[in-house]
């Protein structure tokens, strides 16, 4: 099975080095739209690999690590996920996120809540 990630910072990153030590996936790939944080990421061992949005799509898991708009967004592309495939958002608001889940993949949603941050952020602030 392959995870993947959108977005590398705090959480997307220490949910990439979780995954790797939990060793369940074959691979851990990673897709962050600001590209200095991907390739920090992957130098930091955050994740496997870094990779395009639509490659993200071919995970067997995928976790949305972004802000609430962001998840909103990216869950309008998602449309073409496997049917076997699972989403799992870690934003903080929950209403406005179910709210905008396409019919398509309701049933590929799982809404979570990590209850995790601190003052920091980006992928530094995963290790």
């Amino acid at each position: 099975m392959k995870a993947g990630i959108i977005g590398l910072g705090l959480m997307g990153g220490s949910l990439g080095l979780a995954l790797q030590e939990w060793g369940r996936f074959k691979s851990v790939m990673g897709y962050d739209h600001n590209a200095l944080h991907a390739k920090l990421a992957l130098t930091l061992g955050l994740v496997d690999e870094c990779v395009e949005f639509e490659k993200i799509l071919e995970c067997d898991v995928i976790f949305l690590a972004i802000p609430v708009e962001g998840i909103i967004e990216c869950l309008k592309k998602m449309t073409s996920i496997k049917k076997s495939a699972t989403i799992i958002d870690l934003g903080g608001a929950k209403a406005q996120i179910l709210h905008n889940v396409p019919k398509s993949i309701r049933q590929n949603f799982i809404a979570a809540h990590p209850m995790c941050g601190t003052e920091f952020y980006g992928p530094k602030a995963s290790v």
